[in-house]
């Protein structure tokens, strides 16, 4: 079975601290790939300064160009809106019977997970990759068979910082994979 790491999220937009922690996980946690899977509509965050999904899958395809085990994920485009978790997970693997996906999130979701669409199912079928947050404990996963806790690096990060700057056209060329910035400039989005 190939083994698939599933990164949900607006990517509103994509930034390095997304590709470094995939990057993290291809390597010490040996997913065979990792997947970007673009959310159309989260349920829990406002659509107000949401980009149009196309859009932000081709910013993804534009940043993960030269990692072939990174792939960009449009699967919940055809699901109905908002996306839950659970759903797209069981579509995924009735379309892709030979792969085997676990979920990567931050501690500060695990933590909300009770808010989520059949949290206990999805804690019981599937596997959980969970990084640490700032100010969010992970002390209740640590027992649990279907959490893995990954040790990797903080990011300060986070797309609303990244949408804020490019609104007070700041060049922040560096927090953006290589080419995001200047098609985001090129294009005239976020601003």
């Amino acid at each position: 079975m190939k083994q698939v790491g599933l990164l949900f999220g607006s990517f509103n937009p994509v930034h390095i601290g997304h590709l470094a922690l995939a990057n993290y996980i291809l390597e010490y946690e040996k997913p065979d790939e990792i997947w970007f899977v673009v959310t159309p509509l989260n349920p829990f965050k406002e659509s107000a300064d949401l980009l149009d999904e196309n859009l932000r899958l081709g910013i993804i395809q534009l940043a993960i160009q030269m990692e072939p085990r990174f792939k960009a994920c449009d699967f919940e485009f055809s699901l109905p809106r908002p996306s839950y978790t659970i759903d797209t997970l069981d579509q995924l693997s009735l379309a892709f019977p030979d792969h085997a996906f676990s979920v990567i999130m931050g501690a500060d979701n695990l933590l909300a997970i009770d808010k989520w669409k059949e949290p206990e199912r999805l804690l019981k079928q599937y596997q959980l990759l969970v990084y640490p947050r700032p100010g969010y404990s992970l002390d209740q996963a640590i027992n649990h068979t279907n959490i893995q806790i990954i040790q990797a690096p903080l990011f300060e990060i986070s797309s609303t910082m990244i949408r804020d700057a490019l609104h007070e056209n700041k060049n922040i060329r560096f927090l953006l994979p290589h080419g995001v910035y200047d098609y985001i400039k090129e294009k005239s989005l976020y601003i």
